[in-house]
Formats: C-alpha cells, structure tokens, sequence
C-alpha cells in the first residue's frame, strides 16, 4: 500500500510517518501494492488535531475521521475503525456468496385474472 501523508498547518515528523506506517502494516493484508492510503493531519484548533485516513480500493473508499488531543491514539483509533469497515464488507459480501442473490418471485397470470 501507497502512502501519502499530507499535513496542513503541521510538519508530519519522521517519527509520526514512521509510527504511520507501522500501524497501516496491519491492514496490507487486504490490500494490493497499487492502493493508496491517504493520511491528512490537521493542526490544533481549540485544542484538538484533526485526522483523516481515506482510503481508496477498487469501487471502494474507507474513511475515518477524528479530532483528538493525542495525535498517536488517533492514529489507532482510525486505523481500527477501517478495520470495522473492511470486515463488514468482507462479512457482507461472504453473506451474499453463501444465500445467493435473492430471487424474485414470479406471480401466477392466470390466478390474477378475474373474468
């Protein structure tokens, strides 16, 4: 997975990529080399920092935001809420392999034609 990291009023440290990518490492598994992961920080106003991770994978976008004091929490905070939103998908789309698309049912003409 690609990574771009993008920080507006705040300078993204060595450090924080660093912490950035460790934490992404657990969602490659889902992933191929070609997605890209885009982290956005925001700098404190009113005392909070402001993240974004969107993610864009085939016909899919994953997106978690937050405002947080703790700029590392943060990071784990949204890296476990895509976790959510990849295993729902993952979960739906078993789901619908295993009943099948839903058939529609077809209605008899003759029993709905009154004389």
């Amino acid at each position: 997975m690609k990574l771009d990291l993008t920080g507006i009023h705040i300078e993204v440290t060595e450090a924080i990529k660093d912490f950035v990518e460790r934490k992404l490492e657990k969602l490659d598994k889902f992933f191929d080399d070609s997605t890209i992961c885009h982290v956005t920080f925001t700098d404190k106003s009113k005392g909070k920092q402001r993240l974004d991770i969107r993610i864009e994978y085939k016909s899919r976008t994953y997106l978690a935001e937050s405002e947080t004091d703790n700029l590392y929490s943060g990071i784990e905070q949204l890296i476990s809420k895509i976790e959510g939103q990849i295993k729902k998908d993952k979960s739906t789309a078993e789901k619908l392999k295993k009943e099948g698309l839903p058939e529609f049912e077809q209605v008899e003409d003759d029993e709905n034609i009154e004389e």
